[in-house]
């Protein structure tokens, strides 16, 4: 690994197996629950084999499912990087200013100056940010990093009763902002303004308990409809109507940062590394991509949900396509098929909605609600920072629905 001022080996980077008495130097960009997970689980399982360093914008770990809540002033922990990811794995505080995957050279910029780093692999982990494409971006707050939602806090604190705030976005995240935002305030006036139908992924009993729940809140729903720009006290949607609007929060897309297409390899229009099923970049093979940062084709042909559902599996295949690779194993060129199986939804603090999914992430039967829903989302936000630790003391513990499968395919063995 190279130090501060000293050479670095430059390498090009290729898909050939490294030799056996070589380390493979493998780069993970981004500690979130995607690059956290894949740095512990290579770093575990390779024997000795690879030398993994990790670099990330800062040094404690942001556990991005409860954003919304550090918005509202909620103490949430920050478990410290280090600490998280062990001594197995060097954590570089900084931001890959370049990428060079032909090369095999990335120049990271951070607290300590600037520095080269050798690498034979990257794992692209850098999760996404929230996206405005409208005009107005610069009156927008969001809560999808960690500097927004602090952003967000005093804005929101400092609204007189009677302010009028709107939720733009009506997916998961939206929802869980607009019932916090609505549930922390209740003297100002929330709503929520959506181009699709409020709940329409639920099953009809889940669509059902999202709209009971926010109208319970206080919160009034627009649905169906495009905002075209935003004001600073205003928004302007489609069809030349205009809703007041003190403060804005952006739930409405998302996008990868632009290191992947500042480095040429070839990325959607969401800027998310293009890769084939066993993540591998499409243009760098070389190159993987995990979690938010990696648009990846589900055995279906459609692109994985960008959730923490895809990010510890995505990074634990990943992870172990890499180890295989280094230890010189049968190749790991196995898809992933991942098979998701429920969502669960937090609509405020005391409600919740579990929706059971098919294993292309489409919703069905019945949606569970209550204290049952409740408890499985407190048990996910809570879950994310000790699956890390967990994964870290125990390699290879992560597991999701169709682990197995890939595994017998790795080993060439028939599929059950």
């Amino acid at each position: 690994m190279s130090q501060p001022g000293a050479p670095s080996r430059r390498v090009g980077m290729s898909t050939q197996k490294t030799p056996s008495t070589a380390r493979m130097q493998v780069l993970v960009v981004g500690a979130g629950y995607a690059g956290a997970t894949a740095a512990v689980r290579l770093a575990g399982r390779a024997r000795n084999r690879v030398d993994v360093t990790v670099v990330n914008p800062r040094p404690r770990f942001v556990n991005r499912l409860r954003l919304h809540q550090i918005a509202m002033g909620r103490a949430v922990p920050a478990p410290a990087l280090r600490d998280l990811l062990g001594a197995g794995v060097t954590l570089v505080e900084g931001t890959v200013a370049e990428l060079d995957p032909d090369a095999g050279r990335a120049t990271v910029t951070g607290p300590e100056g600037v520095r080269d780093l050798a690498v034979d692999r990257v794992v692209i982990a850098a999760g996404s940010t929230t996206t405005v494409p409208v005009p107005g971006a610069g009156h927008v707050h969001a809560v999808g990093d960690l500097e927004s939602a602090h952003r967000l806090r005093p804005a929101f604190a400092a609204l007189p009763a009677g302010a009028q705030v709107s939720v733009v976005g009506g997916g998961f995240t939206g929802l869980e902002t607009v019932a916090e935002l609505a549930e922390t305030r209740p003297d100002v006036a929330v709503r929520l303004v959506t181009s699709g139908e409020v709940g329409g992924w639920f099953t009809p009993d889940g669509r059902a308990h999202v709209r009971e729940t926010l109208d319970g809140l206080g919160v009034a729903l627009i649905g169906g409809t495009r905002v075209r720009a935003v004001e600073r006290d205003r928004l302007l949607l489609e069809g030349g109507h205009v809703v007041p609007s003190d403060l804005t929060v952006w739930c409405g897309g998302f996008a990868a940062p632009p290191l992947a297409r500042q480095a040429g390899i070839a990325v959607d229009e969401r800027g998310a590394v293009l890769t084939d099923g066993t993540l591998r970049s499409l243009s760098h093979p070389a190159v993987l991509a995990v979690g938010d940062a990696g648009h990846a084709p589900s055995p279906g042909g459609d692109r994985y949900s960008m959730s923490c559902q895809y990010a510890f599996p995505s990074a634990a295949h990943a992870a172990d396509l890499l180890r295989a690779e280094a230890l010189g194993l049968p190749d790991a060129g196995a898809p992933l098929d991942l098979g998701f199986t429920a969502r669960v939804v937090s609509l405020g603090r005391r409600h919740a909605v579990l929706q059971p999914t098919t294993k292309e992430d489409v919703a069905r039967g019945r949606a569970w609600t209550g204290r049952a829903a409740v408890l499985a989302k407190n048990v996910q936000v809570r879950g994310t920072a000790r699956a890390v630790g967990v994964e870290r003391r125990l390699p290879g513990v992560v597991r999701w629905p169709h682990a197995e499968r890939a595994a017998r395919a790795v080993r060439g063995e028939p599929a059950a």
